[in-house]
């Protein structure tokens, strides 16, 4: 399965799709602060953090991150409670960006690699 949504003529930085389960986890210490991560991601999967957070409309989520190889296809993000993915593709081996949430709710942090081969990604994420 592949994370990427048909763009609508439109280039917006942070984009939305409704999510399966399960895709398998990473840990994620949750405390207001700065959280480091390292993990794999299996080509065409998308893995999220074990525990959520919760967050106010408005906070900004900043994430901090790299991955090898770096030529790979990767959406960095959130799942809100709804299930719905809301993220940001980077196709350069890095991300440092920030994801502003629209609503109130428990979020989680996520990762889709759109490649055919395994990724290995490390970073932080700040909230």
């Amino acid at each position: 399965m592949i994370c990427a949504m048909a763009v609508n003529g439109f280039s917006l930085p942070v984009s939305a799709a409704n999510v399966e389960p399960d895709f398998g986890t990473f840990s994620l210490d949750v405390a207001r602060a700065t959280n480091r991560f390292s993990m794999t991601v299996s080509a065409n999967k998308l893995k999220r953090a074990d525990s959520s957070f919760s967050l106010s409309a408005g906070e900004v989520v900043t994430i901090n991150a790299s991955y090898t190889p770096a030529s790979a296809s990767v959406d960095f993000g959130l799942i809100d409670s709804d299930g719905v993915f809301h993220y940001i593709n980077v196709k350069s081996g890095s991300i440092n960006q920030g994801i502003t949430v629209d609503k109130n709710g428990q979020y989680t942090l996520a990762v889709c690699n759109n490649s055919s081969s395994e990724i290995a990604v490390s970073g932080f994420v700040n909230y």
